[in-house]
């Protein structure tokens, strides 16, 4: 007696629920709309354009629909690919330049504890403590 395999897969969100034939609601529902618009299309279109022409449309017409809804790239469907696309190359991008070394940090603290060096010899250790605690050091260490 043979046991049938059933087929988990490792992360829940890459699970997707068949329907028909394998393929998910989605599929289902633009495969159908793809099918429900090309082949009349095809069968009465021969009548009014050239043959060439009416391939050349029903093409045109069930290409899109079914690239949205067999697409999915980084578990975007298409719509949100195609506005993330459009945003990402035809507007403007705002980057910001934002660059600390990590030594910049201690090289902070060393000015400071310099500038509490200069302060003490003019104004006296009251004026150190003052500027330390607006610093954010403790008696001049880190």
């Amino acid at each position: 007696m043979d046991m049938i395999e059933i087929r988990i897969p490792k992360e829940i969100k890459n699970y997707r629920e068949k329907l028909f034939f394998g393929l998910t609601l989605r599929q289902c529902i633009c495969a159908g709309a793809a099918l429900l618009i090309c082949v009349p299309l095809y069968i009465f279109g021969n009548k009014i354009l050239l043959q060439e022409a009416v391939s050349w449309a029903v093409i045109l017409i069930a290409a899109p629909l079914m690239f949205a809804g067999f697409f999915r790239y980084n578990d975007m469907q298409f719509e949100q690919f195609a506005v993330e696309f459009f945003f990402h190359y035809f507007t403007p991008q705002k980057r910001v330049y934002s660059y600390e070394p990590i030594f910049m940090e201690f090289r902070n603290a060393y000015l400071a504890e310099e500038l509490a060096a200069e302060i003490a010899e003019k104004h006296g250790n009251s004026a150190v403590k003052k500027f330390l605690r607006k610093a954010g050091l403790k008696n001049g260490k880190c």
